[in-house]
């Protein structure tokens, strides 16, 4: 667990995530500055989404085939400079453009960073070592507002292009220990084939995993929908004039769910520990968004704890389900599923222009009930209970 690169990428995944937390923050900006409804503002999460997870699978594949870990160092570079230009458009298709951009960046690191964050898990703690990786991401997304209010303080959405400079310094760095990343993923993968995988055995894999997809879609929708709509909810109907701060809190407690997340479902099993983080997110997100007072910032550290500590988790029961694809798991977990939250926010956001910002809201919060019902359809993927294609029970393998 104390691996260096393990920890290096972790940081790495922090920084390339680092732009999911400043752009909702700057979004506001920009839909002043370029007059834009709030379709228009879900269209930017979209195109972020779109092209910084729901391509993700495509480079996952390719990850799966080719060795590309070069994308990691081009990536880094990527999501920060894509970002860095939408302080400087002055059209809605040029900003749209913008954010594309970064989030290509965005999408080819992650399926690279996983997979060989997986070759260094020592054995039976893949989730422990993925929650390691998983943190950083979410440590990034959790930092993003603070960095973006950082460089709002300036000169407002003119110093916006100050989020370049974490990611040239890590893909500068990502540039120089790419020779010795090439020779863990030539170990690892030579190892790998002499020993047995450690794999969820079912006769309906295929359907599990679109289970899985379609919870991890859920938790998107109701992830992505409160970090872009809380910067327009609370101001307007809990006279909170400044609520980047409950963004913060929840990003920030989503960091230390994944840290939690992973062990325990090493321990218990990834559906256990899918199945606590939908109920107790359904019995918090409502009093979240109707209380006041100082049970709110309580509230969105509950409820950020809860929601977001099984994005580590879906990863390893996707790899258990695709234990000889990788990059397409990660893909798939990581990318287009987490993007279609995306999708989530461009459908809340017409709701919100259609019947009001609180009705697409409580919408958001009835969304965990569907995650309860989907976790308990999964697998069972407990150690003691699941297997491999021998049959031979996972805690008896050598």
């Amino acid at each position: 667990m104390f691996n260096p690169y393990l920890w290096i990428l972790s940081i790495g995944h922090l920084v390339v995530d680092l732009g999911q937390g400043v752009l909702p923050i700057i979004t506001p900006f920009l839909a002043v500055r370029l007059d834009l409804s709030f379709f228009q503002v879900g269209l930017i999460a979209l195109a972020f989404t779109f092209s910084s997870a729901i391509i993700q699978p495509i480079f996952g594949v390719l990850s799966d085939r080719y060795s590309m870990l070069w994308l990691m160092p081009l990536g880094l570079f990527l999501s920060g400079f894509g970002l860095a230009l939408t302080g400087m458009v002055n059209s809605y298709e040029l900003l749209l453009f913008a954010v594309l951009l970064s989030g290509v960046g965005v999408a080819g690191f992650h399926p690279e960073g996983s997979k060989i964050a997986n070759y260094v898990s020592e054995k039976g703690k893949a989730g422990a070592s993925m929650a390691i990786f998983s943190v950083g991401g979410n440590l990034g997304f959790a930092l993003g507002p603070m960095f973006a209010v950082f460089l709002l303080s300036f000169s407002g959405l003119d110093s916006i292009y100050g989020v370049i400079v974490p990611g040239t310094i890590a893909a500068i760095f990502f540039l120089i220990l790419t020779p010795r990343f090439k020779e863990i993923v030539k170990e690892k993968s030579s190892s790998r084939k002499k020993q047995k995988i450690n794999a969820i055995s079912t006769r309906n894999n295929k359907v599990s995993l679109i289970l899985l997809i379609i919870y991890v879609t859920v938790r998107s929708w109701v992830h992505a929908g409160l970090v872009y709509f809380i910067p327009f909810y609370f101001p307007a109907f809990r006279d909170i004039a400044d609520p980047e701060y409950l963004v913060t809190i929840y990003l920030m407690a989503g960091a230390l769910g994944t840290v939690l997340g992973g062990p325990f479902a090493d321990r218990f099993g990834g559906r256990n520990g899918l199945l606590v983080s939908m109920v107790v997110s359904l019995i918090v997100v409502y009093p979240f968004l109707h209380l006041s007072g100082n049970w709110i910032p309580f509230l969105a550290f509950v409820l950020g704890l809860a929601l977001i500590s099984t994005f580590s988790t879906t990863v390893v029961f996707g790899q258990k389900l695709m234990p000889n694809n990788l990059g397409l798991a990660s893909g798939l977990l990581l990318g287009f599923a987490v993007g279609m939250g995306s999708i989530g926010v461009t459908i809340m956001g017409s709701i919100a222009d259609n019947f009001g910002l609180p009705v697409a809201m409580n919408v958001i919060s009835l969304l965990p009930i569907l995650g309860i019902v989907l976790a308990f359809t999964l697998p069972d993927d407990r150690p003691k209970s699941a297997t491999i294609k021998t049959d031979i029970p996972l805690e008896q393998e050598a």
